[in-house]
């Protein structure tokens, strides 16, 4: 058996999205993160699947798999990516001390939607697929 899972980074991923979405608003810079970021190989719906049997696999499914990420505060989701993980991350560390401080500061109204700063909950998808070697 062959399986594999990515997350759907363009639709199932709405934290991901109000971050990258809200950088992109901000400049040029931010708007090519979020369509390398969105776009990655294998998190359209069916790609993975399409690879799958492309390759000669049998019985090929996909599903999607739901977690929810709870996060206490904007800085408990904000923390990983202030100190550079992953790809937004290294955007974020790439900018200068202005640009940083206006990114965070709009992430942090985005996240905060008009109301008091505490806790959010954020559903996740995942596209999953397997398939067996003949």
């Amino acid at each position: 058996m062959v399986a594999a899972a990515v997350w759907d980074h363009l639709g199932g991923m709405p934290g991901m999205r109000m971050m990258l979405d809200t950088l992109a608003t901000l400049g040029e810079g931010g708007r090519q993160l979020r369509n390398r970021y969105c776009f990655q190989p294998m998190m359209q719906p069916g790609e993975m699947k399409r690879t799958f049997v492309a390759q000669g696999l049998l019985g090929v499914t996909e599903s999607q798999l739901m977690i929810r990420m709870d996060y206490q505060s904007f800085d408990d989701l904000w923390a990983p990516i202030a100190a550079g993980e992953g790809p937004l991350g290294k955007f974020v560390a790439s900018l200068d001390a202005a640009e940083r401080a206006r990114a965070d500061a709009a992430v942090r109204d985005a996240y905060q939607a008009g109301r008091p700063d505490g806790p959010r909950s954020f559903a996740n998808v995942a596209w999953a697929c397997r398939g067996i070697v003949p």
